[in-house]
Order: C-alpha cells, then sequence, then structure tokens
C-alpha cells in the first residue's frame, strides 16, 4: 500500500499549485446552478410537489419488516394518497435499504420528503468535502454543474448517500485502510447495478484485503435483508425485477442497454459492446495509481447497468475527475469539467438528439484506455503527474 500513500501524497502537492481563488469557484458553481436551471425549468415543479422516484422509497419505508416490501398493490396503497398522476413506482433497493430509511414513515410524507431532500444535500456537500481530491473547488464546480445531479433533486433519488459512501470508502483506501474501506464500500450495494465492474477491478489490481472488507459489510447487509424482508424476498424480488414496467426500454437510458433501444439484433449487439467495455476496462484498470482503476471501474459500470436513469450519470462526474486529476497541466483538467458540463448532457431533453447521449461515456472511457495504455514518451508529454 505504500504505493497509495506515494499517489495521494502527489495528488496533495499538485493540487497546491494554481489552486483557483475562491470568488472564482463561487462565480463559476453560480453560473453552474443557474444554467441547469433554466434548462430544466419545466420540470422543477417535481422537487416542489414530491410527485417522484421518492413515492417508492416512502413505500419502502413504510412496508419494512412486512411480506409486501415488493407487492405492487401494497405499494400502491401506500403511494395513492400521495401522486398527483396515478401510477406505482416499484421499491427496487434491497430489504436492508428498506430497514435503513423505515424512520421515514413516522413523518407525514411530504415532511418525509423534506427530511429526504435535506439529507441529500448534506449528504452533496459532504461528497465534496471527503472526495479524495486535494482541491474541493474543482470538486464543487463539477457538482454544480452537472446536469444529472440536478436530476436527483427533480426526481428525488438517493444516488448522493451512494457517492458519499464511495468518498468514504475510496478516502480510506488511499490512506491504507483497505479493510476498513471494503466495509463502507458495501453499502455501495444500494445501486449495486452500478458498481458491477467492482470485482473486476478487485481482481485486476489483487485487493484481496478490500475484497474482505466488502464481503464482511456484504454479509452484514445480507443477514439485515433477511431480517427485514423474510427468509423469501429473493424469490419476490426477482419476481419485481422482472416486471415490464420495473425497467421501461426506451433510448434514454445511459448505458448500453439505451444505446441498442431499437436496433436490429439489439440484443446481441448490446452483448458485444458490453464485452468491449469489459476488455478495454480490464486493460485501464492496469495502472498503478487506483485513482485510474476507480475511473474506469465507475465509467464501465454505468455503461453495463441494465437498470440505470439519467440521474445515474452523475457517476461520471467523480470518475472524469479521478482520471484526469492525474494531469499537471491545467488545460486538461479543464477536459474534466467538458465531460460534466450540461453541453455533454442536454441531447438528454431532445426528442430526436443528433448523436446517441451514451456516446459522451464511451468516449470517456475510450479517453482513459488510451492515456494508460500510451508509450512512456507520450504520457510525459501529456504532463501526467504520475
Amino acid at each position: 500500500m505504500d504505493i497509495l500513500r506515494r499517489d495521494h501524497a502527489a495528488h496533495t502537492d499538485a493540487a497546491k499549485v494554481n489552486r483557483p481563488n475562491r470568488a472564482m469557484i463561487t462565480i463559476l458553481c453560480l453560473l453552474g446552478i443557474s444554467l441547469n436551471l433554466f434548462l430544466v425549468l419545466p420540470n422543477l415543479r417535481y422537487v416542489v410537489h414530491g410527485d417522484n422516484d421518492f413515492l417508492a422509497f416512502y413505500a419502502g419505508s413504510a412496508l419494512a419488516g412486512t411480506p409486501d416490501l415488493y407487492n405492487q398493490e401494497a405499494v400502491r396503497r401506500v403511494q395513492a394518497p400521495n401522486w398527483e398522476n396515478p401510477r406505482t413506482i416499484a421499491y427496487m433497493r434491497l430489504p436492508f435499504y428498506a430497514g435503513m430509511i423505515w424512520p421515514l414513515h413516522f413523518f407525514r410524507f411530504q415532511t418525509a420528503y423534506w427530511v429526504w431532500q435535506a439529507v441529500s444535500l448534506l449528504s452533496l456537500l459532504l461528497f465534496v468535502y471527503w472526495w479524495p481530491e486535494p482541491d474541493r473547488g474543482m470538486t464543487a464546480v463539477a457538482c454544480c454543474w452537472s446536469m444529472p445531479l440536478l436530476n436527483c433533486f427533480i426526481m428525488g433519488q438517493d444516488l448522493m448517500f451512494v457517492m458519499l459512501i464511495l468518498a468514504v470508502a475510496l478516502r480510506l483506501l488511499l490512506r491504507d485502510k483497505p479493510f476498513a474501506a471494503g466495509c463502507i464500500l458495501s453499502l455501495c450495494c444500494i445501486k449495486y447495478n452500478l458498481f458491477l465492474m467492482l470485482p473486476l477491478l478487485i481482481v485486476r489490481k489483487r485487493m484481496w484485503r478490500l475484497a474482505a472488507g466488502v464481503a464482511a459489510g456484504g454479509s452484514v447487509l445480507l443477514a439485515i435483508s433477511f431480517a427485514v424482508g423474510g427468509w423469501s424476498w429473493p424469490l419476490r424480488y426477482i419476481a419485481m425485477l422482472r416486471l415490464p414496467t420495473t425497467t421501461p426500454y426506451y433510448g434514454g437510458l445511459p448505458n448500453l442497454h439505451g444505446l441498442f433501444f431499437g436496433q436490429p439484433h439489439g440484443a446481441a449487439l448490446e452483448v458485444l459492446a458490453a464485452a468491449l467495455v469489459l476488455a478495454v476496462s480490464w486493460r485501464t484498470m492496469k495502472s498503478d495509481e487506483v485513482r485510474a482503476g476507480f475511473a474506469a471501474m465507475l465509467a464501465g459500470g454505468l455503461l453495463l447497468s441494465y437498470h440505470a436513469f439519467f440521474a445515474d450519470a452523475f457517476v461520471m462526474a467523480p470518475a472524469s475527475l479521478l482520471f484526469l486529476s492525474r494531469f499537471a497541466n491545467p488545460a486538461y483538467k479543464l477536459v474534466a469539467l467538458v465531460l460534466v458540463l450540461p453541453f455533454a448532457f442536454w441531447q438528454y431533453l431532445l426528442a430526436a438528439p443528433l448523436i446517441p447521449p451514451v456516446a459522451v461515456f464511451l468516449a470517456v472511457l475510450l479517453l482513459m484506455f488510451l492515456v494508460e495504455n500510451a508509450p512512456p514518451g507520450l504520457r510525459k508529454r501529456l504532463y501526467l503527474t504520475a
């Protein structure tokens, strides 16, 4: 783990050079927030009324500890008094998470919703603080300019809880505490579909102590899931996942599943593309720096995720920052911001996008691959810090 210590120290020293002043950071953050609010103005009403994905989490908290956690009729009964448009939004997290958010059901829906949003905002602030990049200003700007992040709040999503967990786990890993990092990282199975590449990273980097921590933490969460959901919850969970309404199939999904929507032989093409993403990620993870490995894990994980929506694309912000923080030249750091600017995601707002929106994420992963596999001389000319 000496490599991790040297890696962390090198990045700390590099961040002290050319650090933007606070006034500039504040201006950039306000500009990003203002532009994103303008672009999604028609959808802001969902933030006020809570008629969004929070309905599913509120139902999960109310049904925790009962056999009806994945019963769509029971979920509908909980949600019906609070929706504006009649529909049922399935609770799709594992039972342990329902146990974690169980206290929400003690509040009336609107109160619970604003508690949820407040905790999500706090998680965002803590994410910026704990994210293992010394230049917090760059991280804050990337968050404020991220359209998917704003969509997290519009849709009442819980991604910021997961990103905070990831930040704490990665910080522990860089401080040579892999077992503790693994225990914390196991909580990311809240949205396990975004971390399908984690086993590949562990094997590629031979992070066996991290794997032990993930296994230990996962075992505890599994036990809690059986305590909350009963012995038959896996069967009921799988049956819920197989419902046609659980993962709508359309081109707006930020993954390979959405990329090949409506294409002839789409399923076969998706399998071939998934194999290519696995191969490219494996080669990218060869870097000595753990940051590059985690960046490839996040980018590849989003592409492979079957059930993911626009808000989940926020994982590309930390992925880009992790990877491009290796550049000493500030010009290359700006590339990280370009990859999280609204202009990279605005096509999700169009009925007929000019190019598949997933192309942005494929470009990020390809850039990681090319740099990590570049000849040593070229890598030096790219002003890499390592």
